[in-house]
């Protein structure tokens, strides 16, 4: 799917109905919204941190995963397609319950 198609994607991911931005009954005003989004990506770095990676938003619909050398990137359009794109990324597998993840979450992993 090209970008501008990826763009036009209609909603929130079912993923993502813990927030505001998620229930449509819900109308949030873009800015919550907004800042939901941002605490959301700011909880992912934490954990992409320990894989070499990161996130940011694209324009409030995706996400874009780095690698923290800058070099290479996917968007991805929901918080499922995360793990997929990070082994891409990294060429490693990703195991959200890994021990050694689990113990550098646990020991304090903080947003920076």
């Amino acid at each position: 799917m090209c970008a501008l198609c990826g763009m036009l994607v209609d909603g929130p991911h079912w993923t993502e109905s813990g927030t505001n931005s998620g229930r449509s009954e819900v109308s949030t005003s873009e800015h919550i919204r907004r800042l939901e989004r941002s605490n959301r990506v700011k909880s992912l770095n934490i954990v992409l941190r320990h894989y070499g990676c990161a996130a940011r938003d694209w324009s409030g619909t995706q996400y874009v995963i780095q690698n923290i050398s800058g070099g290479a990137s996917e968007i991805i359009f929901n918080l499922p397609q995360l793990w997929k794109a990070m082994e891409n990324i990294t060429l490693r597998d990703a195991d959200p319950l890994d021990v050694n993840l689990i113990k550098y979450l646990e020991e304090g992993a903080s947003i920076s």
